[in-house]
């Protein structure tokens, strides 16, 4: 077999990854890339579809297990196919289930030490795999294959294998392998820049060894597109049906001017994720293509982030709108629910990525026409191909094409594929199916009925049709292309997702293809198959059948539910009916040790506090009551406050006191010494810190305290786009929205992590308070509901909380209140003087909830009652809380709060725990004062004081 000796030095257009996949740790700007020991790549070539499968060993060196993440985008027409991770010494396949499904159940067995691996595609075209463990000094073997549409000319074909490395790989092999469509087809070998295949019959393959691997290049080569022929032809049988595929060189098609415009619309995404695409190749399409409008009389420009902002008009003046656009910086997320194109545009020219980071995907679509145009790996295509076909407009990928091209494309109506023509009793499921533009190629897919049928292509203008080709379909099995077929499909159900998202992951779950609701997962024991019945590879079906077949499936018994909510509540007015005893000496009693912050070291009231920089604190002074609180400053950790600098009281005279943020960051320092151009400093500030959530979160308050609150919300929205769909992120943000009264952005990001997160009653309760402040008392109501009438397993005690929040939302808000759906035992108003809740970002980490009384009483998960009727909730040691602290009738004095780091159970190496204070007085009344605080903890076994309570009657 003959080796591939050189590489090509011309080469038009990247495919497959920017890289070679890689399993990163770590989190922020120290994330690092494990080591790859060995490689081997295959890649299969079937018309102009190639499937590259990367067989990787990664070691770790270090002394602990991780969990290990690869992220990278996916270009158009790239499908993730595989998925197989190492174990037990034997190479396990991945199966297709539903995105939450799969996330579940990896989740739930990685918290028992076990060796799942899962593979999703994040908003946009992401896809992001999650292993664990990679054992401590050992090796992972990880699988993974990606099936994409290679780009070319009118004759050949280009494909790039990225290995561009860093270090050396120890053994690295490629095998490639293009099948022929007919034995017929002659050796190609003078057609081939510099490259031979050997010629083993139904196939042209080479093959490449090398030990201790590096490149700094990526491996190229070009196949010529048709060979002589104009088209290629596969079929292949696949459980009991002949599917087959048809890639063709279109007729010449004719094409004429576009109409000419007057008013031309630019509308620009200067999202953060913005900056990622080629801003040099649009703006030289964009200018080329406004050069060419000889009749334009008015462009405008209207850029658009987490919001869209003003237009702005420029006559005709092009220079003028291309220096416009080249001074836009990049930030922020995206919100395409915002975008109104409607106005009085002859057409419209949309740049941007597709990727939706804040709602949904619902663009009010236009009269006017609509091009779409991205340059950027990763992008969201399908809802930009839909945008743009929906208003009869062109989508553009500059990713894949030159720019001259592109605007011949914006340029040109050239005539379209319009449909097949075919009987159906000798074909069913033929796509595409919708009128599309051609180019170099055009690939059908489709079901064979018959034994030998022919199909005939049509193009035209519109529905007049023009040009036809036919072309004969015979069913011999020649490849495995069923996934193409299925993959064409897809395409077509993606520009309406939300309709067809069953009928997808139908396809994907049968066909092996991570859609958007779709992802492999591979579990190491038979019996987590079973157990969250995910049906396996087929070594083990066999034993998983047995195990189904004996497990017994238990449906949730309503009753039962109901009795146990029942003895929830009960106990709830047990406790509340019966206060203990307490005398008016001791209420009027303030004990001075209370009302004092007292220094970071030593005991405080029975709590052991770690020593930190004294000046950390201002020590407060006991102060007369008419008095407010003074302000009390920590550094080291982040807190936000509803409440800015003033002290708001009830009438009552009682106050709620949150320490002041004052985070000891660089960069903070920075823009508190600047005396002006802070925003442009930020910036600056941005380029050194582009990864840490903790910069967009600090610095956004920083913003908001200045009244700049649009500013400060495109910053903080940055946070989102780190991570896409990650709940803890997505929570921060909207925690904080909601602090600043940005209500409708907050709901829409609950609503989001409710989808991501459907089994957790934290997703729900969260909602249901975002809803109480947007004053759609209803749907909060109704969610509340719903956590009180599901099985939670480990978060069942959460109860305890949302019974509460229950009956204070009737109380306060009942006449605006449809009761019927909720049990009338379980409604019975119970306000408090005092109420103090806390909740938390990480699924696992145990964060305690400590307060302590006017009498030096420190009440928490050990001592949950005290001496003046203080109760707090049940412990929640596995993740999120809430943890509730209630008092009926207050002392009069101080309640200091504390929350205690106390263990974690994380096996990544992330950031921060964030954990949300709310502290509440006159609770369930018409004084009920509320202020919230988040605070960072990052060390395990810490302490922090984050707040002070004075209560007065």
């Amino acid at each position: 077999m003959k080796t591939l000796f050189t590489f090509i030095a011309m080469f038009i257009f990247s495919t497959c990854f920017s890289q070679i996949p890689s399993l990163t740790i770590g989190n922020d700007d120290k994330k690092r890339e494990l080591e790859i020991s060995s490689l081997d790549v295959n890649v299969e070539i079937i018309g102009n579809i190639a499937t590259t499968t990367y067989d990787i060993i990664f070691f770790n060196p270090q002394s602990r297990d991780l969990e290990g993440e690869l992220s990278l985008p996916l270009g158009e027409g790239q499908e993730i196919c595989r998925y197989a991770l190492s174990v037990n010494g034997k190479l396990r396949e991945g199966v297709v289930i539903e995105k939450v499904k799969a996330r579940q159940a990896f989740e739930a067995v990685t918290r028992q030490n076990i060796d799942p691996g899962i593979i999703n595609i994040t908003k946009g075209n992401f896809f992001k795999t999650r292993i664990y463990p990679i054992s401590s000094k050992g090796n992972k073997r990880v699988v993974l294959a990606i099936s994409e549409t290679l780009s070319g000319d009118k004759n050949n074909l280009y494909y790039s294998l990225p290995i561009e490395t860093s270090k050396s790989i120890g053994e690295f092999n490629l095998n490639v392998k293009a099948i022929k469509s007919r034995k017929t087809d002659k050796a190609i070998l003078s057609e081939f820049e510099n490259i031979q295949f050997d010629d083993a019959n139904d196939a042209f393959v080479l093959s490449l060894s090398r030990k201790n691997f590096s490149s700094s290049n990526p491996i190229k080569f070009t196949l010529p597109r048709f060979g002589g022929s104009d088209h290629q032809l596969f079929t292949h049988e696949f459980e009991g049906e002949t599917y087959f595929y048809l890639n063709i060189k279109p007729p010449t098609l004719s094409a004429t001017n576009q109409k000419k415009s007057e008013k031309v619309g630019i509308f620009w995404d200067n999202s953060s994720s913005g900056a990622k695409r080629d801003i040099e190749k649009e703006l030289k399409l964009l200018e080329s293509y406004l050069n060419s409008l000889t009749d334009v009389k008015e462009i405008s420009v209207t850029s658009f982030n987490a919001v869209m902002n003003e237009s702005e008009n420029f006559g005709g003046s092009i220079p003028s709108v291309i220096s416009c656009i080249r001074e836009l910086t990049y930030d922020g997320a995206t919100r395409f629910d915002q975008i109104n194109l409607h106005g009085k545009y002859d057409e419209i020219l949309l740049f941007s990525d597709g990727i939706n980071t804040i709602g949904t995907e619902d663009i009010r679509m236009p009269k006017n026409v609509v091009h779409t145009i991205t340059s950027s790996s990763g992008s969201n295509y399908s809802l930009l191909k839909k945008l743009a076909r929906k208003t009869n407009g062109e989508f553009i990928n500059l990713h894949k094409t030159s720019t001259k091209d592109a605007l011949n494309i914006l340029q040109k109506d050239e005539e379209k594929f319009l449909s097949s023509s075919y009987s159906n009793a000798d074909f069913k499921e033929v796509y595409p199916n919708l009128p599309q533009r051609v180019g170099e190629y055009f690939e059908i897919a489709g079901i064979l009925k018959t034994e030998k049928a022919r199909i005939k292509i049509n193009y035209g203008d519109r529905n007049n049709v023009t040009k036809s080709q036919s072309f004969e379909i015979e069913k011999k099995s020649t490849a495995p292309i069923s996934r193409l077929w299925a993959s064409k499909k897809i395409e077509t159900l993606n520009i309406d997702y939300q309709r067809n998202k069953e009928a997808i992951f139908t396809l994907a779950q049968k066909h092996n293809i991570v859609t958007k609701n779709s992802s492999f997962i591979v579990l190491d024991r038979v019996e987590d198959y079973a157990e969250y019945e995910i049906e396996p590879p087929i070594e083990l079906k066999k034993e998983y059948d047995r195990l189904i077949a004996q497990k017994e499936i238990s449906k949730p018994d309503p009753k039962a539910i109901f009795q146990r909510n029942f003895e929830r509540f009960s106990s709830l007015k047990n406790w509340y009916a019966s206060p203990p005893i307490i005398s008016q000496e001791d209420k009027d009693q303030v004990d001075d040790s209370s009302a004092v912050s007292r220094s970071l070291q030593g005991t405080v009231a029975g709590v052991e506090v770690e020593s930190a920089d004294e000046e950390a604190y201002i020590i407060l002074e006991e102060a007369p009551e008419e008095e407010a609180l003074q302000e009390v400053v920590v550094t080291g950790y982040s807190a936000t406050s509803r409440a800015k600098s003033s002290v708001e009281s009830t009438s009552g005279g009682s106050s709620i006191k949150v320490l002041a943020w004052l985070p000891d960051a660089p960069y903070m320092e920075e823009l508190r010494g600047a005396a002006e151009n802070h925003e442009k400093l930020y910036f600056k500030l941005k380029e050194e810190n582009s990864t840490r959530p903790a910069f967009f979160i600090q610095v956004s308050d920083f913003f908001f305290d200045k009244g700049m609150n649009k500013i400060a919300v495109r910053i903080l929205s940055n946070a989102i786009e780190l991570d896409l769909e990650n709940p803890e992120l997505i929570r921060a943000v909207a925690k904080r929205l909601l602090d600043e009264d940005e209500i409708e952005m907050s709901v829409s990001l609950f609503l989001e992590i409710k989808e991501l997160r459907p089994e957790e009653p934290q997703s729900y309760r969260d909602l249901a308070l975002a809803y109480i402040e947007n004053k759609q008392y209803q749907q909060a109501l109704e969610l509340f509901n719903y956590v009180l009438n599901k099985d939670w397993a480990r978060f069942a005690d959460i109860k305890d909380v949302v019974l509460n929040e229950l009956n204070n939302l009737i109380s306060l808000y009942k006449d605006e209140l449809d009761l019927s759906s909720v049990s009338k035992e379980l409604i019975e108003p119970m306000p408090l003087d005092v109420r103090i809740v806390i909740d938390w970002s990480s699924n696992d980490s145990d964060i305690d909830l400590w307060v302590i009384d006017p009498n030096g009483e420190k009440c928490f998960y050990s001592h949950p009652n005290t001496k003046i009727g203080g109760k707090i909730s049940r412990d929640f040691t596995e993740g999120y809380g809430p943890e509730e602290y209630s008092l009926k009738e207050a002392k009069r004095g101080f309640y200091t709060v504390y929350v205690n780091y106390y263990s974690e159970s994380r096996q990544t190496i992330t950031g921060p725990v964030t954990i949300y204070g709310t502290l509440t007085t006159n609770y369930g009344t018409s004084k009920q004062e509320t202020k919230r605080i988040a605070v960072q903890l990052t060390d395990n076994k810490e302490s922090r004081q984050i707040a002070q309570l004075e209560f007065r009657e």
